[in-house]
């Protein structure tokens, strides 16, 4: 001061207090579908305003897609200060696993220093390129004695698919079937998920009749899921 001496107090301040409303955060999506083997989406955080602070969008990630079928960047999103945009990546990974294609859902879970727009959720999807796993009989034929054990005919997949597998297939031969010369699981075979193999059962019935060896000819259909490639007719000798 002039002509005068500071003393006690000498600092002031002054809280300028903000009126100003949150930002809020809507989602986007951009890259989708992706491919498995190294595609690339990416979610973008937009804020309606600039904000003065850097604004953080927690995300959590849903979806039929698996940690294993695909990368995040991040698990959140970061708007910087004076920005209005901030983004992260999802990458597919490949597998060899033919299976439906997956979804990938990103949700907002919380917003440091912004509010979520409404409800806020973007939905990628992972293209799957694996081809179809080829199916057919393990055997070509076998033979059992009438009112003997039951004949076992398994069915393999080339390898593991993530689909149920349905494998039609229909009968001939001279046998007679419905339970008069054999018996037989039903039409079609379901080849569960994860699993390589499955099995048609035939119960072989005894009668008293003096005869001539007797067929069971299981032919294989078009299957669901998978390609028919090799053996595709079992014939089953009822001695």
């Amino acid at each position: 001061p002039i002509n005068a001496t500071a003393l006690g107090t000498t600092v002031h301040t002054a809280t300028i207090t903000d009126d100003d409303p949150l930002p809020t955060v809507t989602l986007s999506l951009a890259g989708s579908p992706l491919a498995e083997n190294g595609g690339v989406a990416t979610v973008t955080a937009t804020l309606s305003v600039v904000s003065g602070r850097a604004v953080t969008v927690n995300l959590g990630f849903g979806g039929t897609a698996s940690a294993g079928d695909y990368t995040a960047s991040a698990g959140s999103i970061v708007v910087a200060a004076g920005s209005t945009t901030g983004s992260l990546t999802l990458t597919g990974v490949d597998d060899l696993l033919d299976e439906d294609d997956e979804t990938i859902v990103v949700d907002i879970t919380g917003v440091v220093n912004g509010a979520e727009n409404g409800i806020q959720q973007v939905t990628a999807t992972i293209t799957d390129d694996d081809p179809l796993p080829t199916v057919q009989f393990t055997a070509a034929s076998q033979s059992g004695a009438e009112g003997g054990g039951p004949l076992t005919v398994t069915v393999q997949l080339s390898v593991v698919s993530g689909r149920d597998v349905t494998v039609p297939f229909s009968l001939a031969g001279t046998a007679t079937g419905g339970g008069t010369d054999y018996s037989i699981s039903a039409s079609p075979l379901i080849i569960a998920a994860g699993s390589t193999t499955g099995t048609i059962t035939l119960t072989l019935n005894n009668d008293s009749l003096d005869e001539d060896d007797e067929t069971a000819v299981v032919t294989m259909g078009t299957p669901i899921n998978a390609t028919a490639l090799g053996t595709t007719v079992h014939t089953a000798t009822i001695t």
